[in-house]
This record gives C-alpha cells, structure tokens and sequence, in this order.
C-alpha cells in the first residue's frame, strides 16, 4: 500500500451495500467469480490537495482469463476527477480464471479523505 492509499480513506461498494476498507475486501457485483487480486486505487493528488472526495460507478466484464476488460465509468461525482484512477485499479483486478467471459459487473468506488 502506498501512503496516499494510508493518508485517505478509500471505501469500495458494491452497488447495494458499501463496504469500508481497509484492506482489499471487496464485494462483488455480477455474476460470481472469485477474485484473485484487487488493488485499492491511488488518490489522485490534485483532489487529495483540494480536499476534494466523490465516486466513480465502473462497469466491467471479466474475461476466462480472469483479467478485467471493456471496463468503462457510468457515472461520476464530480465528473472527471477520480475516473482515470478508479479505471486504472479496476483493469489491475484479476480473477479466477471461468469457462468463458462473464459480463455484468460493476462496481462504485468511494474516495474519501481520512480524518
């Protein structure tokens, strides 16, 4: 883990119930696969220093592999701001490897700033 991921809290929910972390526990979101390695996303800098906190909804498929692919953002608060870190975390997840690709998962990655 870094210390930009220790300095802020980052919170990962499945779209139904948030899940707080403090280590990378997730929940999933889609059809089952059972992951292998889920990375927490770095705080972007630039809003860590402007105090500035919001989501990012992620959209994804995961392929027989078990690597993340067509994963897009579907929604964003504010706009712009944490997308690029949210999708770079996310394409770095894998998992177990399936008969085929599973399509259908999503998930909303939380920043927030530690106290």
């Amino acid at each position: 883990m870094t210390n930009q991921f220790l300095s802020a809290l980052v919170c990962v929910s499945a779209l139904v119930a948030p899940v707080a972390l403090s280590a990378p526990a997730f929940a999933n979101n889609g059809p089952d696969r059972e992951s292998v390695e889920l990375v927490a996303p770095e705080y972007p800098r630039g809003a860590e220093r402007r105090g500035i906190e919001g989501s990012v909804r992620i959209a994804y498929s995961i392929d027989a592999d078990g690597n993340v692919v067509n994963a897009q953002v579907v929604e964003a608060s504010p706009e712009g701001v944490f997308d690029r870190a949210a999708l770079a975390a996310i394409e770095n997840w894998r998992y177990a490897p399936a008969a085929g690709q599973t399509d259908g998962h999503s998930r909303e990655l939380e920043f927030r700033l530690g106290e």
